[in-house]
């Protein structure tokens, strides 16, 4: 048991440090990472809008595997026994994918060197942009042949188990989580733009995605408008649907009503300025966005889809619509607007949840448990007291 009490290395991988659900929380993994056990994080390719924030964690520079374009070239396997031979030369003993991607090198490296490998799935698989059924066929032999299939939702571990024959002993559900001290004060700064002036203010945190179905977003916006004149609709991120999104706006005499801030690094301080919080999205794993607004204490209306009811508890914290239905999605948007009080009771709610089940701390400890069990410890404890 001695040997167990040294601190483990654990390679964790990601494509790059973009914005979106899956970097955010890489970083917040990082940053609460597992005690009795040191990240050694590979990237490929230093660039993004969360490199800040992993460069303020103080774990170094990450280790580069420049792969790009087809994963069927010959450069990719030299990248592979390049991560190999880290693997190697640094006793990583767990190797650690995220995406689609570094979940594949990850468990062709850890192979070739003797670590186990946890691969991540984080959303339903079926929506993804670029993801066809050549792509799906690779993730389901990459999961069947890892030691651990580490899932965000309860959703996402059914499909695994259901769909893509995983034996449920190697599937995990741990699900995401929110440092919550930190996204308090983050709350509490000043904006870094402008927000619409108006109304009651209607936040919309996700890239602007076929897949976040933000055209049922404006057909429900319309009908809110019709009810409430003044109501706002913020909606951060960007993407290829914004064209086709202002031309609807625009038909639709939406300009005053519906705004697009693009990409923005302050959304814990929009939250804290709005007054309600929608997810219009046809496919998700467990929403960080969501998450984010039930930390920042508002009532969330979200579409049935991947984890979103594992989140929004429906009556309680929020509402849980059908997918694609414009009519249901305003309906519960003008309750929550029309109601100041149930609005704040629900918020109230949904922070009480996340402080109770999304805390880092409880991440970190699900994966200490994790990692100690891919390495057949007795005990967690083994580790974190050595």
């Amino acid at each position: 048991m001695h040997s167990l009490r040294r601190v483990i290395p654990v390679l964790h991988l990601v494509q790059r440090f973009y914005v979106g659900g899956a970097e955010r929380q890489f970083i917040e993994r990082l940053r609460a990472h597992p005690e009795g056990f040191t990240p050694i994080v590979g990237c490929l390719e230093i660039s993004g809008g969360n490199l800040g924030d992993f460069r303020a964690l103080g774990l170094g520079e990450p280790h580069l595997f420049p792969v790009r374009g087809s994963l069927a070239r010959v450069s990719t396997a030299a990248q592979v026994i390049r991560m190999a031979r880290l693997i190697r030369r640094r006793g990583i003993r767990i190797v650690h994918g995220t995406d689609f991607v570094t979940n594949f090198l990850g468990l062709l490296a850890g192979r070739l060197a003797g670590a186990r490998v946890v691969v991540s799935r984080v959303d339903m698989g079926h929506a993804r942009p670029g993801f066809g059924p050549l792509r799906r066929k690779v993730e389901k032999l990459v999961s069947a042949r890892a030691d651990v299939v580490c899932a965000n939702a309860e959703a996402v571990g059914r499909l695994c188990i259901a769909e893509e024959g995983c034996s449920p002993e190697r599937v995990v559900v741990i699900k995401n989580g929110i440092d919550l001290p930190r996204f308090d004060a983050l709350s509490a700064l000043p904006l870094e733009g402008p927000l619409p002036a108006g109304g009651p203010l209607v936040a919309v945190v996700a890239n602007l995605w076929p897949v976040k179905d933000h055209r049922t977003l404006v057909e429900a916006a319309a009908l809110v408008h019709e009810r409430i004149p003044d109501v706002r609709f913020a909606l951060v991120g960007d993407g290829p649907e914004r064209t086709a999104l202002q031309q609807r706006i625009d038909a639709l005499a939406l300009r005053d009503a519906v705004h697009f801030l693009g990409t923005r690094y302050d959304v814990p301080a929009i939250l804290a300025r709005a007054s309600a919080f929608c997810l219009p999205s046809r496919a998700e794993g467990l929403s960080n966005a969501i998450m984010e607004a039930m930390a920042a204490r508002l009532p969330v209306v979200a579409t049935d889809a991947g984890g979103n009811a594992e989140l929004v508890h429906d009556g309680v914290t929020g509402s849980v619509v059908p997918v694609g239905d414009a009519a249901a999605m305003a309906r519960r948007l003008i309750d929550v607007l029309s109601d100041p009080e149930l609005a704040r009771e629900m918020g109230r709610r949904g922070r009480a949840i996340a402080e109770r089940e999304l805390s880092l701390e409880r991440k970190q400890a699900a994966y200490r448990d994790l990692y100690c069990r891919l390495l057949d410890t007795r005990s967690a404890a083994a580790i974190a007291q050595g």
